[in-house]
């Protein structure tokens, strides 16, 4: 971002003491110019008397007149949007512009920072963050806490247009950009006496250009929080760490034509602190539900069910790791444009307001949140859950064990990368993190789906305790398990990462005796490659280069941006015998199996099943496995599930080692969701879920009737000629975040034919008969979509 000058010249150097001074004024040297921030507003009242009628100084441009037509006629482009933002930067000393990254396609990401200039001064100064910073850290002293929560102003976030499809928002934050920049009244000024706004009006312009949910790369960003994969999302957690905040409005859309804010629906996460709950219920929504009330307008809280739980929402994800009041509010989309823009804007500006004026109270408890948070960790305890509707109980209470912290090692050369990505992303959520020095004797050691056992962890394995001002993160990010309260989801209910990463890990009920050192910020190597690679074909079903279907999207954001193995995208019609002579490995993801089969045809099938026959490797996942069953190039049988699992993890093992399993070890963690049940057919079983009797038998988050899928397999490999049908049941690359099924897509791909480095040839299973490949053909044609396909892809939650 290029700061411009936001105080006149003739006031020379700013000092101020410590930190923004808001309420008090600053103290420096006398030969040094000073500025006296203004008084601070109190909590519940403004501070001097002010119109409730927007009073206008007529000093910015309107949205409108910048746009050339009403605000709310029509969506603003991202050009005009981005106009207006440098037409107010310009006229406005209370408003400042920025860049604060790119989209995967080079398209800028923009920003504005809204608030009196000395506010706008001590934030780029990193003064402001100083101070938050001092509140989040549990050893700050009791008074010097005090001092600054009784001047520092809050950091307000609102942002929009996660979902390329849902434009409301941003129309109506340019309004609220607007009038927070020209309005002298007291809906203004109580925000600015009290908070530094930021403001991110389109987080996903290319989303929005192409009118489509997700990003240019086909990631849904409101699912993508903790993990980082998209610049989009790192970019914004960037500028979260710069300007930290205490409230987080995340505005969307959504289906009829009301409105929803908070209170969410349960299940609340286990680790949500109290503080912010109360931000968001008691200040925020309260004042919502008036403001909707005086204007008329038809609103909804938790009926509308959603929930604050999985960590990739852009209100949750706030919550947990930043110890905001994270909130999402949502448009019904069937509404008229303006009325939809006008809703947003008074859900936006009221929450604003309402916790502008509650500033000392949300200081002082943003503090005590995270001295707690520390005192629990040092306790060793975990937050219970609770649920609050009427009419629900916990039907799953948190267990009383004892996690003093986690260690996570290190000494298994083929998981070093998911090691890395594991601790940097920790790093990056500002978690202490420390390296054993020596061997660690561990009483009561409990690694992840196993009985707890006294254990010996080597040097070299990282140490994360629990008391620390971060615990309730931490707990998110590494616990074995969700412990959901209640079984009513928006999404996924286990994202376990050490289970993502396929790491070995586990909790400690003890600190143990141990020499430790703080771990230096850790970097995620790149993968190893052999020197020569196959040539890789994506085999989808979308026309568009664009934005395809979600799982082809992860898939090629992972050969491209993650493991740098370059590929090429074929449709149906492009599959032809000369095609496939210049490809080893066909990669077919979660796309409409008996769509894909009717658009390949006879011959084209024809061509794929010689290509295998003479030597091609055919890997498939869930629609493709689906796909290559109906094309007669597996013998493996798929029937529906009967299970409501929205997304668990679940533990497969594998029987023998093999070069589909290198550098995994005997099991990995899958991430299902109600996929379908496989049996191996002819093919090799690489890996499968145990029996339920089983002591390797083990879930992490909600999943009812999971134990159908027991004994069944997880990942077959068939001999087919010379060539070989590697298919998952699961999808092994979900959300482009699962890195520890990922690997075994990666191995397969490099254990074909083409690489100059092969792996141990270990080809799996025999051919398979005539009959057993229309048997499973057969099968494959019974199965539902809701067997084959992501069940969350479509749904309508912000």
């Amino acid at each position: 971002m290029s700061i411009r000058p936001l105080l006149p010249a003739a006031l020379g150097t700013i000092a101020l003491t410590g930190s923004l001074a808001v309420g008090l004024p600053a103290t420096a040297a006398p030969s040094t110019p000073t500025v006296t921030p203004p008084a601070a507003a109190a909590p519940a009242a403004p501070t001097r008397a002010c119109s409730e009628t927007p009073v206008f100084a007529g000093k910015v441009p309107t949205p409108s007149s910048s746009l050339g037509f009403d605000l709310g006629t029509r969506k603003a482009s991202v050009d005009q949007v981005y106009r207006y933002l440098n037409q107010v930067d310009l006229a406005s000393d209370k408003v400042t512009v920025g860049t604060f990254g790119r989209t995967a396609t080079g398209a800028p990401l923009k920003y504005a920072l809204v608030g009196r200039p000395d506010v706008l001064w001590a934030a780029q100064s990193g003064r402001l963050t100083a101070d938050v910073e001092a509140l989040r850290n549990p050893r700050t002293p009791a008074a010097t806490a005090a001092a600054i929560a009784a001047r520092s102003p809050l950091i307000l976030w609102v942002a929009g247009n996660v979902h390329g499809n849902e434009p409301a928002s941003t129309d109506a934050e340019m309004r609220l950009i607007h009038e927070l920049a020209d309005r002298t009244d007291c809906g203004a000024t109580d925000v600015l006496a009290n908070a530094l706004v930021v403001v991110v009006p389109i987080q996903n312009p290319d989303g929005r250009n192409a009118n489509t949910r997700a990003n240019a790369a086909a990631f849904d960003m409101n699912r993508d929080w903790f993990a980082r994969t998209q610049p989009e999302t790192r970019a914004k957690q960037a500028l979260l760490a710069k300007f930290p905040p205490h409230v987080f409005v995340d505005q969307h859309g959504m289906g009829g034509k009301g409105y929803y804010f908070p209170p969410n629906a349960d299940p609340i996460f286990h680790e949500t602190a109290r503080q912010p709950l109360g931000w968001i219920d008691d200040i925020a929504g309260k004042a919502s539900a008036e403001a909707f009330r005086a204007k008329g307008y038809a609103y909804e809280t938790w009926q509308a069910g959603f929930d604050l739980f999985y960590p990739g929402y852009g209100d949750t994800y706030p919550v947990l790791r930043h110890g905001a009041a994270g909130m999402t509010h949502e448009v019904g989309q069937a509404a008229p444009f303006a009325d939809q823009v006008d809703k947003h804007f008074t859900a936006g500006i009221t929450a604003l307001r309402a916790t502008a004026r509650a500033r000392q109270r949300i200081n002082t408890e943003y503090h005590q949140q995270f001295v707690e948070a520390q005192a629990q960790g040092r306790a060793c305890t975990l937050q219970p859950n609770h649920v609050d509707n009427p009419g629900n109980t916990v039907q799953r209470a948190v267990p009383d064990v004892r996690v003093c912290g986690y260690f996570v090692r290190n000494d298994d050369p083929g998981r070093r990368r998911e090691v890395a990505t594991l601790v940097s992303r920790l790093q990056q959520d500002g978690v202490e993190v420390h390296t054993l020095q020596a061997p660690a004797h561990v009483p009561g050691f409990k690694a992840y789906g196993k009985p707890a056992a006294t254990t010996v962890i080597p040097a070299g394995s990282y140490w994360i305790p629990m008391a620390q001002g971060q615990k309730h993160w931490i707990q998110t990010m590494l616990g074995e398990d969700t412990y959901v309260p209640f079984p009513y989801f928006y999404d996924v209910s286990g994202w376990s990462m050490p289970l993502l990463q396929d790491v070995s890990a586990g909790s400690a009920p003890v600190v143990p005796a141990m020499r430790t050192t703080p771990t230096p910020r850790v970097s995620v190597p790149r993968v190893a490659l052999p020197a020569g690679l196959p040539n890789v074909g994506v085999l989808t079903a979308s026309a568009s280069p664009f934005n395809p279907n979600q799982s082809t999207g992860w898939l090629q954001w992972r050969l491209r941006s993650d493991w740098r193995i370059p590929s090429t995208t074929l449709q149906a019609s492009q599959i032809t015998a000369s095609t496939l002579a210049g490809l080893d490995v066909l990669i077919v993801p979660n796309i409409d199996g008996k769509a894909l089969n009717a658009a390949m045809g006879t011959e084209r099938n024809a061509a794929l099943a010689t290509w295998v026959r003479d030597g091609g490797r055919l890997v498939t996942w869930k629609g493709g496995t689906q796909y290559a069953a109906l094309a007669g190039l597996s013998s493996a049988v798929l029937k529906n599930p009967a299970n409501e699992v929205p997304g668990a993890l679940v533990r497969a093992t594998a029987p023998r080692s093999g070069p589909l399993m290198k550098g995994a070890g005997s099991d990995v963690w899958t991430m299902y969701e109600a996929d379908p049940i496989m049996t191996a057919g002819r093919g090799e079983v690489v890996l499968s879920y145990p029996r339920a009797d089983s002591p390797a038998w083990a879930v992490s988050g909600f999943a009812k009737g999971v134990e159908e899928i027991a004994g069944s397999t997880a990942l077959v490999d068939e001999q087919v000629g010379q060539g070989r049908v590697t298919a998952f049941s699961f999808e092994p690359n979900f959300r482009a975040f699962t890195d520890g099924t990922a690997s075994l897509v990666r191995n397969a791909i490099v254990d074909s034919r083409g690489t100059l480095q092969r792996s141990v040839d270990a080809p799996g299973g025999r051919n398979a008969t005539a009959a057993e490949r229309r048997r499973a053909g057969i099968a494959a044609t019974k199965l539902d979509r809701q067997g084959v396909t992501a069940r969350m892809d479509d749904r309508s939650r912000p």
